[in-house]
C-alpha cells in the first residue's frame, strides 16, 4: 500500500503544480499586465500572494485526498515542509514566468512581423498593381491562340453554310464576331470602346436565342450613348453570362431584365432574373471576384456592386465611372 500511496501523493502534487504553472502564466500575468498601470509591482505582490495561498491550500487538499499519512507530524517537520513547498512553488513559478515571457516574445515578434509585412505591402502596392496589369495582359495574349486560323475557319464555315441555311450562316457570323471581339479588340490602354462591349452582348443574346429557337424571355435595354467611352473588355458580358447560366428564361410573365444606362460618363448595369428551380445558387463567385480584381486595378474607388439574392430571384447593379 505504501507504493500506491506514494504514487497518489506524486500524482496529486504534480497535478497541483501543473495547475499552478498554467494559472500563473495564462491568468495571473495576463490579468495584471492588462488591468494595472504599475504592472510589474502589482505582479510581484500577486506572485507572493499566490505562493502563500498555494502553500496554504496544499495541506488541506492533501489531507482531504490522501488522509493524514503525508501530513507533518511535528512543528519542526511542518516548518520544513512549508519552506520546502514554498521553494518548490517559487521554482515552478520561475519556469512559469519564463514560459509567459516566451509567449509574449513570440506574440511581439509575430506582431512586428505583421506590421513589417503590412508596411512592405503598402510600399509595394503600386508595384503589385503593375504586376497585376502585366499578368492580365499576358493572360489575354496567351488566349490569342492563332486567331487568324480560327477566323479563316469560321469564314469557311460561313461561306459553306450560307448555301444550306441562312440561319446557320447568321449563327456562324455571330460566333465569328464574338470571337474576333474577345481575341483581337484590345487596344494599348487595355480597354475597348464601350459600344463594342455592348455589341458583344447583342451578339451573345442573338446566339443564345438561335440556340433556343427564339424562346428565351430576355429584355435588353440600352439607354444613353456609349460613344467616346471606353471600358475594359469582357467586363459586362461576365455578368450577363450568369443570367443565361442560372436564370429562368422560359417564363414570358417574368422575363430576365438587362438594362444599361449611360449618362455623364457613368455606366449603370442592372440585371434581374428568376432562378431556375434546379440551379438555386447564382454562382457569383469566381466570375464576379475576378471582375472585382480587374475593376480594382483599372477603376479604383470608381465602381460599386449591389447584389440582392433571394431564394428564387437574383438582382445585381453595377455602377461604374468610365474614363473617356
Amino acid at each position: 500500500m505504501t507504493g500506491v500511496a506514494d504514487l497518489n501523493n506524486y500524482a496529486l502534487n504534480y497535478t497541483l503544480n501543473i495547475i499552478l504553472f498554467y494559472f500563473n502564466a495564462h491568468v495571473l500575468f495576463n490579468y495584471s499586465t492588462r488591468k494595472f498601470k504599475r504592472a510589474a509591482f502589482i505582479t510581484i505582490l500577486l506572485v507572493m500572494a499566490e505562493i502563500a495561498l498555494f502553500v496554504a491550500l496544499k495541506y488541506p487538499i492533501n489531507y482531504l485526498v490522501l488522509g493524514d499519512e503525508f501530513m507533518p507530524k511535528s512543528v519542526d517537520e511542518f516548518k520544513k515542509s512549508v519552506f520546502s513547498n514554498a521553494m518548490r512553488t517559487f521554482y515552478i513559478l520561475g519556469f512559469s514566468t519564463a514560459y509567459w515571457f516566451a509567449m509574449q516574445t513570440n506574440k511581439r515578434n509575430r506582431r512586428i512581423s505583421e506590421l513589417e509585412n503590412q508596411r512592405l505591402i503598402e510600399q509595394n502596392e503600386k508595384i503589385t498593381l503593375q504586376k497585376n496589369l502585366l499578368q492580365s495582359r499576358n493572360a489575354y495574349l496567351q488566349a490569342q491562340v492563332n486567331p487568324h486560323l480560327l477566323f479563316n475557319t469560321l469564314n469557311f464555315m460561313y461561306n459553306t453554310s450560307v448555301k444550306v441555311s441562312e440561319k446557320l450562316a447568321e449563327t456562324v457570323m455571330n460566333l465569328s464576331d464574338m470571337m474576333r471581339y474577345a481575341l483581337t479588340s484590345i487596344d494599348e490602354d487595355d480597354k475597348v470602346p464601350l459600344e463594342k462591349e455592348i455589341e458583344h452582348i447583342h451578339n451573345y443574346l442573338r446566339l443564345n436565342q438561335t440556340r433556343f429557337n427564339d424562346k428565351l424571355c430576355v429584355d435588353f435595354i440600352v439607354i444613353g450613348s456609349p460613344q467616346n467611352l471606353r471600358i475594359i473588355p469582357l467586363a459586362l458580358i461576365t455578368l450577363v453570362e450568369n443570367v443565361f447560366q442560372y436564370g429562368d428564361l422560359q417564363d414570358p410573365e417574368n422575363p430576365a431584365f438587362i438594362n444599361i444606362n449611360i449618362h455623364d460618363g457613368r455606366l449603370e448595369l442592372e440585371l434581374k432574373n428568376n432562378k431556375r428551380t434546379n440551379r438555386r445558387s447564382h454562382g457569383h463567385g469566381t466570375g464576379i471576384r475576378n471582375l472585382r480584381e480587374r475593376l480594382d486595378i483599372y477603376y479604383p474607388g470608381m465602381y460599386s456592386f449591389d447584389i440582392q439574392e433571394k431564394e428564387n430571384s437574383y438582382a445585381l447593379k453595377l455602377i461604374l465611372t468610365l474614363n473617356q
